[in-house]
């Protein structure tokens, strides 16, 4: 599912016309135009082998032969801005910008290059004070995590600029020997803190190098789900870098790809995310189950779930006492030297692709909205707003046949609620002959606002980004 072209899709929203225009490319990339040439694809990517590139000089050839592995610039998993410029991005080392106007794929970038990263995370976040927040991982030094600053963008500087005075604030080195966690949104933000999540889906380096030697470096390869190891948290300062927290342990082994949100509340934090309880649905996606429909008559997958983590040193708490404080059915035990967390469920079965109004994004939030899985549940073929004060949510529901995909919350700029805004939606309509479309959601009721109908397949969306009308000019090239 995730090794496809990369496809970057575009809606022009024009009110006064009562318009929308639609329009997809494909990204440029040297993996998709290679492909092209060689008929079959030449970069390896998560589940599919690549084939030797037949427009590659023979020397060339030689040195893939000694060095066989070549990260793919295939970025397919998330657009995001920094300063003036919109890029798309993988869980490679490479990001390309992307011309917001015409679609135009623009120049790669090298995370090695640009922060001193190996491989990086497709979210990158950047907080209320225009500062972005980058991690990823390094292999040459020791297996490390590590936390990149970006300043805002000053007036007369170029994003490359930015990323010049970039630096690593911190590297946190991998728990295990010979492997490291798998991150897709390695961390997030409070006002004051970083958390990272180091959890039990892991890259074993030595099954990666033996891979990469017998010429077959496929991702899916060398990766393990191991959950004997428990998901570890770690809490670092945003003004120092320092690590003033590392001793979180999860009670129970979780995988995830999505924070919702996170904040402080009397000197602890509080963190919700969704999660799995193993990785299975990341191998059942090949394109003969999705060809076949399988994917779609399994259960549904994927639960929210909330943590609480108290920050005051671990000698200084009892044991046998649950240190939560703030209100929530989550737990926190001092086991010897570690805490333990148990989270608080705050939905059911079958929920992802998370957003939470920018508004309380580190802050203390009311509300989040999610896309429900593919699997049958009870948010099979919704949107869903979760109350997480009340305990309670209010669905957009589409037909048995209709998918929507991550919405989109655009705030009302004079509004003064989180949810007092439009989601907007690409849902995919699998019904022959129907017409997909993007609807619009009142956040507020979660009624259907209105749709706009395409004849043109829609692409299943995730990970997009909006900018108004008065801010495209700057982002265009």
């Amino acid at each position: 599912m995730i090794d496809g072209f990369s496809m970057i899709s575009k809606f022009s929203i024009d009110s006064s016309k009562q318009e929308v225009l639609f329009e997809k490319k494909f990204l440029q990339s040297d993996a998709y135009k290679r492909a092209l040439v060689a008929k079959r694809p030449v970069f390896t990517e998560f589940g599919t082998q690549s084939y030797p590139d037949p427009g590659k000089s023979f020397f060339s050839k030689m040195i893939s032969a000694c060095l066989p592995i070549e990260l793919s610039d295939n970025n397919t998993e998330n657009l995001f801005q920094l300063g003036n410029e919109v890029f798309a991005t993988s869980e490679t080392c490479y990001f390309r910008s992307i011309d917001p106007c015409s679609l135009t794929s623009g120049e790669k970038y090298d995370s090695n290059k640009c922060f001193g990263l190996n491989v990086d995370s497709p979210h990158p976040i950047t907080d209320e004070n225009g500062v972005t927040w980058q991690m990823g991982n390094t292999f040459m030094t020791g297996l490390k995590y590590n936390i990149v600053k970006i300043p805002p963008l000053l007036p007369n500087q170029s994003v490359k600029d930015m990323m010049k005075k970039s630096k690593i604030i911190t590297s946190i080195n991998s728990s295990w020997t010979g492997m490291m966690s798998y991150s897709h949104q390695a961390f997030t933000l409070t006002k004051n803190y970083i958390i990272f999540i180091e959890q039990p889906f892991v890259i074993n380096i030595s099954k990666a190098a033996k891979s990469i030697i017998k010429g077959s470096p496929k991702f899916s390869e060398y990766v393990e789900w191991r959950p004997e190891l428990k998901n570890r948290f770690y809490v670092i300062e945003k003004e120092s870098g320092k690590i003033i927290k590392k001793d979180f342990y999860a009670s129970q082994p979780f995988f995830f790809m999505h924070y919702i949100n996170a904040y402080e509340e009397n000197n602890q934090i509080v963190l919700d995310l969704c999660s799995y309880e193993n990785v299975d649905f990341l191998f059942r996606n090949t394109v003969e189950a999705l060809r076949s429909g399988y994917c779609n008559q399994l259960p549904a997958e994927g639960t929210a779930h909330r943590y609480v983590l108290p920050l005051t040193p671990v000698n200084d708490t009892p044991e046998n006492i649950n240190l939560v404080e703030v209100k929530s059915e989550a737990e926190a035990f001092r086991r010897g030297s570690t805490i333990i967390l148990t989270p608080e469920i705050i939905s059911e079965v079958g929920v992802d692709y998370p957003i939470v109004s920018k508004k309380v994004y580190g802050k203390k939030n009311n509300y989040f909205f999610g896309s429900g899985t593919n699997g049958i549940g009870i948010f099979r073929n919704k949107i869903t707003k979760f109350n997480t004060k009340m305990k309670t949510k209010r669905n957009w529901i589409g037909s048995e046949t209709q998918f929507p995909g991550e919405p989109q919350l655009i705030l009302n700029p004079n509004g003064k609620t989180e949810d007092d805004g439009i989601l907007i939606s690409v849902v995919t309509d699998e019904k022959m002959n129907a017409n997909d479309f993007i609807v619009f959601i009142d956040a507020t009721t979660m009624l259907e606002i209105g749709r706009a109908q395409f004849k043109s397949h829609l692409p299943i969306a995730m990970h997009g980004l909006f900018i108004p009308k008065e801010n495209l000019d700057t982002h265009c090239c």
